[in-house]
């Protein structure tokens, strides 16, 4: 699966204001609605809190891969987003998250889910990759490095 054809400029986020994980999942839930990709914000919302309280998402380096397996789900998408450093998420090693590739998959789609998460685990545990999304500042530059 080439992960790159989940995600559009659209679905890619810059906001600094961006503090918290409530803050994170309420603008993802948000694009992720008005870019067509599901059917209710609120519900698609809900889903990522709930696979987040059965345990965090936060890797490391300052990244996360929420994800969710949902009936409001109308395609598998990535988004990302550069936030503020998110200090109620923390990844393995105790960092702030600040980079985020949230996955939302429809609820049927379980071995696309993993398939995408895997995909995405083995290019972030390159360090040189996860240096260039950190200095990215525009969708152009994300897409360009997820193509790379």
């Amino acid at each position: 699966m080439n992960i790159e054809q989940l995600i559009t400029e659209e679905l890619i986020i810059f906001d600094e204001t961006i503090r918290s994980k409530s803050s994170l999942f309420d603008c993802l839930g948000r694009r992720l609605e008005a870019s067509g990709r599901v059917k209710n914000s609120k519900k698609i919302i809900k889903d990522f809190l709930k696979r987040e309280n059965e345990t965090s998402t936060g890797i490391e380096d300052g990244f996360g891969i929420p994800h969710a397996k949902s009936k409001y789900v109308l395609e598998p998408t990535l988004c990302f987003i550069h936030s503020g450093r998110i200090t109620d998420y923390v990844g393995m090693d105790e960092q702030p998250i600040e980079c985020v590739f949230a996955i939302a998959v429809p609820k049927k789609s379980a071995d696309e889910h993993l398939e995408i998460l895997s995909s995405l685990s083995r290019k972030l545990i390159d360090p040189v990759f996860r240096q260039q999304l950190k200095e990215t500042v525009t969708a152009a530059e994300i897409l360009t490095c997820l193509t790379e």
